[in-house]
């Protein structure tokens, strides 16, 4: 808590405060002898309490305080009184005084009444942050469409003849400990420069911190940047843009968020503004079209060593060179579009996947390279998982079948009935006896039948009609024609070659 004391008494002055520098954490901020200087003291130095004494020359305690009232000036006070005072102290109630104190001062009645104030400050800080932060999270997300520019700037807590800007920060590589204890120390950075106008919002769902900022405080405070944020750090992005009237907090919120692409080139370890972006070297980027067709041909053929490879290529070409920063972002955007179409109009289930983990946004919400290579690439791993996976179940199937067909292939088995059997359904099924055998069921089924009657037409003296029957088929005259059909000659000349 800052206190200034407005006393004439020297001793009692001087004797309060070195009290409360010793007795507690709370700062001195000033020391004025009279009403007059005491005013002066609240509008330069903006303290959080006046303690003020009643009967001093040139303007007293009382008059200070109502002039305080009158100009709408919120500091706590409290009133140093003795006995013959005590109804002059109870006037300043109407002008909002917090307490008194009956001289002479004892230790304790101070250290009670201190921490009375600061409770009650404390409230009233929350309050005020907890009704700014609303107020800002509202003006971030939505277009400007109010120009009461002193309306706002008292909802915020902000001056009147006060520059400000917006300074963000995107928390992109870190976990939600991380961005609690960033904010925690920008918020202990504000109560050192004790600035209550300097406003703070966590925007967690978008791992980003906003802050307004006083210009006349920017550089002490990204000076505190340098040292405590900045150093040997790559999880966090910051950018800044001035605030200019009539506020539009949302278009300044978002050139800072497009600001954030420039870490690119200029890195983490700096605040990002539009005039060292606009003067960064870049180089054009050309989209890769031949890249986009080799990946959604390698997504079309389920080749995911190929999907692999010229992921990993599209990778390199983008980060190879310091290209423009955002051709950079809509290269990733069009790239990952173009994905999820081929996978549309060709693995509809393994799109459908895609789009319930909403890699579209993802990339979208993504304003680093490195995040943005990190989502592209587990998007491409998540399709050749998925892919992969599905090749197993397609093996495992077809491993299935096979086995039941060695099983039964004497019964009348239906393509139905073995689906029924494998629990997938008779288009899937006859889907993978092409796939992976690279024949139909029903010729699957014929070839068997057809190589088991060769054996027994050989090994056996099974009459032709008895070998028909134990390879599934119980007409001997149709065998016959199937057999001719495959084979070239009748199982009576196949036996006796």
């Amino acid at each position: 808590m800052r206190i200034l004391i407005v006393e004439d008494e020297i001793k009692i002055k001087r004797g309060l405060a070195n009290l409360i520098a010793k007795q507690t954490s709370h700062e001195i901020v000033g020391e004025a002898k009279n009403g007059q200087e005491g005013l002066e003291w609240v509008l330069k130095a903006h303290p959080d309490l006046v303690i003020t004494d009643i009967k001093m020359p040139i303007m007293n305690g009382l008059e200070m305080i109502q002039k305080l009232y009158e100009r709408n000036i919120k500091v706590h006070c409290v009133i140093l009184s003795g006995y013959s005072e005590f109804d002059y102290a109870k006037q300043a109630i109407k002008y909002g005084v917090d307490d008194y104190l009956l001289k002479p001062l004892a230790p304790e009645d101070i250290m009670k009444l201190l921490e009375s104030v600061e409770k009650k400050l404390q409230q009233e800080i929350k309050n005020q942050n907890d009704a700014a932060q609303r107020t800002l999270w509202k003006l971030l997300h939505e277009s400007a469409e109010r120009t009461d520019t002193i309306e706002i700037k008292k909802e915020l807590g902000l001056k009147g003849d006060t520059a400000y800007t917006l300074l963000s920060g995107y928390g992109w590589n870190t976990m939600f400990e991380e961005r609690r204890e960033m904010m925690d120390r920008l918020v202990a950075v504000r109560n050192r420069l004790g600035r209550k106008d300097i406003q703070l919002l966590l925007l967690e769902e978008k791992k980003e911190i906003v802050c307004i900022v006083p210009e006349e405080e920017r550089e002490w405070l990204y000076q505190e940047m340098e040292w405590t944020f900045f150093k040997n750090q790559k999880k966090w992005v910051w950018a800044e843009s001035r605030i200019t009237e009539p506020f539009d907090f949302n278009k300044v919120y978002e050139a800072n968020r497009n600001l954030y692409l420039y870490s690119m080139l200029l890195g983490t370890k700096t605040v990002i503004r539009e005039e060292r972006a606009a003067k960064c070297p870049a180089e054009y980027l050309t989209y890769p079209e031949e890249l986009e067709s080799k990946l959604k041909s390698s997504i079309y053929h389920q080749n995911t060593e190929q999907i692999k490879k010229y992921g990993q290529a599209f990778s390199e070409y983008l980060t190879k060179q310091n290209y423009e920063p955002k051709r950079v972002k809509s290269a990733y955007e069009k790239m990952v579009h173009h994905i999820l179409v081929s996978l549309e109009n060709s693995e509809k289930a393994v799109y459908e996947q895609m789009e319930a983990l909403d890699y579209a946004n993802k990339i979208r919400g993504c304003y680093t390279l490195e995040e943005m290579d990190l989502v592209f690439h587990e998007l491409c791993e998540t399709i050749c998982s998925h892919i992969g996976s599905r090749e197993d179940i397609s093996n495992y199937a077809i491993k299935r079948a096979i086995s039941y067909i060695r099983m039964n292939y004497r019964e009348n088995i239906m393509l139905e009935d073995l689906a029924n059997q494998l629990d997938i359904t008779p288009e899937y099924l006859s889907t993978l006896f092409n796939r992976e055998i690279g024949v139909n069921f029903s010729t699957f089924l014929k070839d068997f039948r057809i190589s088991h009657a060769k054996r027994l037409l050989k090994g056996t003296d099974k009459k032709i009609y008895e070998i028909a029957e134990e390879v599934g088929y119980q007409d001997s005259k149709y065998f016959n024609r199937v057999f001719k059909e495959k084979v070239g000659i009748s199982p009576r000349e196949y036996r006796q070659l």
